[in-house]
Formats: structure tokens, C-alpha cells, sequence
């Protein structure tokens, strides 16, 4: 009899306690990927869902290989019967799943997925699931083999000896180790090879297959083509050569006694719990590399800080420097006002003292000259100093940002995972630095300058000088500077006309003196701390201005950094329940 079976049986308790874990864990990692949104890869959470609804279900042997390697002559000897169609061109263009039936039947699950039933004794422990080649000209089919392979409990995979360990089956042994899954090798057609020969292509898939997997696979040389000539009878009286010349009651046996129904659950339990890793360590990677990238934004957003404090401490050391050449013109000020006092309040001058007008004027050419221009260049080579650097702040910060628009690390990203979280963070520094380079295109240094006047104009007049009026900044400090100028007519016309009044001018001189000293003294202390409030004001603003135009870029960061802490926190977990769970099923 050429066929070894054996009889289902149920879950102990302690399997079904690991099923419900498994079950558990699995949900809590698909939670965490639907927490992560939109950037999980569809066939990840697709080839998720699929293992978490077929945990109960039976065994399931997937055979797969590339085209022409044997793979449907090898499952129709398995099976006893030419269920499965062969050829030299590709004749499997979809998944099949092979299930027990008391006859065979076909059905169209989806578009690329047929069941069939089969009233094989092999179908009653396990589901035999043939795939599309790979390495064929159609890659869809190689497509759908890729995405069935995480939903296999065991791979079987078929190389041809007329080609054996391919360079592309390399690459697809490569990605079924991926997903942890086990792996055994059939070498099929072994009956174009002599015996010799059949040794030492096993030989050389042996030792390939330890280099790419890290492990040694059982691999199993057969003939599936003398296995189905045995099993058919076609050589009347050679069927029990045949079927030792086809070596296939050796894989045979591997699948029907030596997974038996403890091996199989113990596999069947450990399958998803690989799919599961996989994903894990997939999407921890990622979230690992987001944050790097995170952690290069937070660097990006704390050195336009360090920008923005060394912009308001350069305004604040240069407006010092400025603030003490105004003091120094309003000291000299002082000084030329207090000698004018001396030479004009005198006896000498009793007679040019009645004359206002002329005193006023000597006032203005001899006291006031140029002070109020003077003060009006320092305050405005200020203002076009923090003009100049607000325009170069600007230009830093948008030179910065587009340095820092593509990710260094964007072209490492794993799969198709990171799209909208690339795209998002590209288009948000996109999009301030764009801002930037508008408010570079469109400044005008001109038009920045005189409301930059036209503010401190205002401020002083409103608290120096209220009502005096729409005039410019040297009339207004013209008219803040007269106001230190005494009415000397008033407080020395009623003494001159009376006997003794000259006697009155040493004293009114002292008294025009302190109250003089005492307007200017004001006066430089006013003027200052009006111009100090009005440019750090400005300077605030203008900081304002930068971090409300990078503020979506800001909340991104901190939102995502936030995001991915909770997702990273989920997906840590699940590692650790995944990987006590394997330890439990090892025990």
C-alpha cells in the first residue's frame, strides 16, 4: 500500500490555553497596527486578519517552487490521483486549497483563490494548498504565492534537479525564513539524475540552504512522476519498483508520521506566532527610524530656537550700544544747556533777557543744534538693523529647513510602510519654508522701516507728549527737548520791572539749572525705556511671526513623537507576550 495516515485528535487544555494566548496576543498586535493608521502596508494587516480567522482551522501544507520545478506532479502523487493539472507552461494561476470531500468539488472563494475538495485520507488532518510558480513570466502569480506563504503552517518547497537552488530561489527561501516559517525541501525529478549525482545535488542544497537559512532542512530527493506511475498502475508488475525508484514514500512518511498530531499543533501554533514577530520587529524598525528622524526635527526646531534667543540677544546688546550714544548726546545736551544758563542768566545780560524770542533762538542753535536729528539717526540705524536681521532670520530658517526637507534615511524605509508620515513631515517643512521664502520674496525693507518709525513715533507721543500731533520723529523729539527750555521771559519779566529785581537772576538761574537737569534727567530716562519697550515689543513680534509660521511643523512633531511612543509602547508588549508564548509551545 503505498499511503501512511493518521487520525485526528483534539487540542489538550494546554494547547487550547496557548490557541486562546495566541488568539490574544495576535489581536493586540492588530490593535496596535490599527492604532499606527494609515502607513501599516494593506498586506500586512490583510495577511494578519487571514491568520487570526484561520488559527482553528486544519494543518496547512503549502507547496510551492517555481514554475516547472514539479510541483503539481508532486501534490497529484500525493494525493493518489491527477487532481491538479501539469504542463510545461504555467498551469496554476491561482491558490488552490485542496480540502477532504466525500467528492471533488470546486469553489471560487475570491478571484485568485479556488478550494477544491477530494475525498484523499491525507486531506482529512491537513489542507494541501498548491501555488502559482515563481520566477514565471505573469508576476502576479509569484505575487500571490508571496502573499499566501505567511498563512502556511509548513512550506514544502519544490526545486527541479535539472536546476537545482536557484539564484531566485534563494531570494524566495529568503523570504519565507522572514516570516519564521518551516521549511522542508523536495528535489523532484530525481529520475534524470543517477544515484551519484542525486547525492551530491542534495549535498549542495543542504549546504546552500544552512548558508541562506541558518539552519539544515530536511530535503527529500524524489521522482514525483514515478511515484504517480506507481500509484496508477500504468506499468503493470513495476508499480512496487517505481515507487522505491521514486523515493516518495520517504517525504510521505515525513508528512504523515513524523508530523504527527502532536508535531503538527505544536507547528500550527508556532506559524502565526512567526507572522507575528515579523510584523512586529517590521513595524518597531520603523517606528525606530521615525523617531531618529523625529529626534533630527526636535534638533531642527530647538536650533531655530537657539536662532530665535540670538536674535532677541543681539537686538538686546546692539540696542545698548545704540541707548548709550542717545544718553551721551543727551549728556552734551545737558551740559551745553547747563553752560548757556551760566553765560545768559547774569546781570550782564538784564537787557537781552527781555528779549525772548532771541534767547529761544540762541537756545535752538547754541543748546538744541542737532540733538534731535542725532537721535534720530540712532534710532533709526536701529530700526534698520532689526529690520536687516529679522530678513536674515527669515533666510536662515528657510535655508535651514530646505537642508533638512528630504530624510536622509527615506530611502531605507522597509516595504511600502512610511508614506503618508514621509509625505506629511516632507510637505509641512515644504510648506514653512516656503512660507519663509514668500516673506524673503516680499520684504520690504522700506515699507518694515518707516511702520517700524511710525511706531515709536506714536509711542513716544502718546506717553511724552500727548496731543502734539502727526509729526515725524526728529519734530517729535524737537518738541520733547523744548520742553527742557525754561519760559525765561515769564519767570524774569514781573523782577526786571521792579527795584531790586536783578537781585532776583542768581536765584531764578539755580532754579532754571535744577528743573532743567531735572526735564533732561527724565528725559533720558523716559526716552530709553520708550524705545526699549517699543523695539523688544517689535523684536517679540517678529519671533512671533517665525513660530506661528513653523507651528504646524511643531505640533506634527510633538503629535507624532506622542503617537509613535504609544504605538512603540503596544508593539513592545506584543513582543513580549509573542515570544513567552514560544517559549510555552517549545516546552
Amino acid at each position: 500500500m503505498f499511503g501512511l495516515l493518521n487520525k485526528q485528535k483534539l487540542l489538550s487544555e494546554r494547547q487550547e490555553a496557548l490557541l486562546d494566548q495566541e488568539r490574544g496576543a495576535l489581536n493586540a498586535l492588530r490593535d496596535a497596527l490599527q492604532h499606527f493608521g494609515a502607513d501599516v502596508a494593506p498586506n500586512d494587516m490583510r495577511t494578519l486578519n487571514d491568520i487570526i480567522t484561520h488559527l482553528s482551522e486544519l494543518f496547512m501544507l503549502v507547496i510551492a517552487g517555481e514554475f516547472n520545478s514539479g510541483k503539481s506532479s508532486f501534490i497529484n502523487a500525493l494525493l493518489g490521483e491527477k487532481i491538479v493539472p501539469e504542463g510545461v507552461t504555467p498551469t496554476t494561476d491561482r491558490i488552490l486549497l485542496l480540502r477532504f470531500g466525500d467528492r471533488t468539488e470546486q469553489h471560487l472563494h475570491e478571484e485568485y483563490l479556488m478550494e477544491m475538495t477530494f475525498p484523499a485520507e491525507v486531506l482529512r488532518t491537513l489542507t494541501v494548498v498548491d501555488t502559482p510558480g515563481t520566477n514565471a513570466v505573469i508576476r502576479r502569480h509569484e505575487e500571490l504565492t508571496r502573499e499566501f506563504i505567511p498563512r502556511s503552517d509548513l512550506v514544502l518547497f519544490v526545486t527541479s534537479a535539472d536546476r537545482p537552488f536557484t539564484e531566485s530561489e534563494r531570494v524566495f527561501l529568503d523570504m519565507i525564513q522572514e516570516w519564521g516559517k518551516k521549511i522542508v525541501i523536495v528535489l523532484n525529478k530525481i529520475d534524470t539524475l543517477d544515484e551519484q549525482e542525486t547525492e551530491q545535488v542534495v549535498t549542495f542544497i543542504r549546504e546552500n540552504a544552512r548558508d541562506l537559512l541558518g539552519f539544515t532542512p530536511e530535503v527529500f530527493p524524489v521522482s514525483a512522476r514515478r511515484a504517480q506511475q506507481a500509484r496508477s498502475g500504468q506499468q503493470n508488475g513495476q508499480s512496487d519498483e517505481l515507487w522505491q525508484q521514486s523515493r516518495f514514500e520517504d517525504v510521505e512518511r515525513y508528512i504523515l508520521e513524523t508530523l504527527d498530531e502532536e508535531e503538527r499543533i505544536r507547528l500550527k501554533l508556532m506559524s502565526p506566532l512567526g507572522v507575528g514577530q515579523h510584523l512586529t520587529d517590521k513595524y518597531l524598525k520603523v517606528i525606530e527610524g521615525r523617531m531618529g528622524t523625529l529626534q533630527q526635527d526636535f534638533l531642527t526646531i530647538e536650533n531655530i530656537e537657539r536662532q530665535l534667543a540670538a536674535f532677541k540677544e543681539d537686538l538686546q546688546s546692539d540696542f545698548k550700544y545704540h541707548l548709550s550714544d542717545i544718553d551721551k548726546i543727551l549728556s552734551d545736551f545737558e551740559l551745553r544747556g547747563m553752560n548757556f544758563f551760566d553765560d545768559t542768566l547774569r546781570l550782564g545780560n538784564v537787557w537781552e533777557l527781555r528779549n525772548s524770542d532771541r534767547i529761544r533762538e540762541r537756545f535752538d542753535q547754541e543748546v538744541v543744534s542737532d540733538v534731535p536729528q542725532q537721535i534720530e539717526n540712532r534710532v533709526q540705524s536701529l530700526i534698520d538693523w532689526i529690520i536687516e536681521k529679522n530678513l536674515r532670520l527669515w533666510q536662515s530658517i528657510m535655508d535651514y529647513l530646505q537642508r533638512n526637507r528630504v530624510p536622509e534615511h527615506s530611502s531605507g524605509l522597509i516595504g511600502d510602510v512610511g508614506g503618508s508620515f514621509e509625505y506629511n513631515r516632507a510637505a509641512l517643512i515644504g510648506s514653512v519654508a516656503q512660507t519663509a521664502q514668500r516673506v524673503i520674496q516680499t520684504y520690504n525693507r522700506e515699507a518694515e522701516s518707516r511702520a517700524l518709525v511710525e511706531e515709536v513715533r506714536n509711542s513716544l507721543s502718546a506717553t511724552v507728549l500727548a496731543g502734539v500731533g502727526a509729526v515725524g520723529l526728529g519734530a517729535l523729539l524737537v518738541a520733547l527737548l523744548h520742553t527742557a527750555l525754561l519760559d525765561f521771559t515769564g519767570i524774569l519779566a514781573a523782577s526786571l520791572v521792579a527795584i531790586g529785581g536783578l537781585y532776583l537772576i542768581p536765584a531764578k538761574r539755580r532754579q532754571v539749572k535744577r528743573e532743567f537737569h531735572t526735564k533732561v534727567t527724565t528725559m533720558r530716562e523716559q526716552l530709553p525705556e520708550m524705545l526699549e519697550t517699543q523695539f523688544n515689543n517689535e523684536a517679540d513680534q517678529m519671533i512671533a511671526r517665525v513660530r506661528e509660521a513653523i507651528s504646524p511643523y511643531t505640533r506634527f512633531i510633538r503629535t507624532q513623537r506622542e503617537h509613535l511612543g504609544g504605538v512603540q509602547s503596544e508593539l513592545s508588549d506584543v513582543d513580549v507576550d509573542l515570544g513567552r508564548i514560544r517559549a510555552e509551545i517549545g516546552k
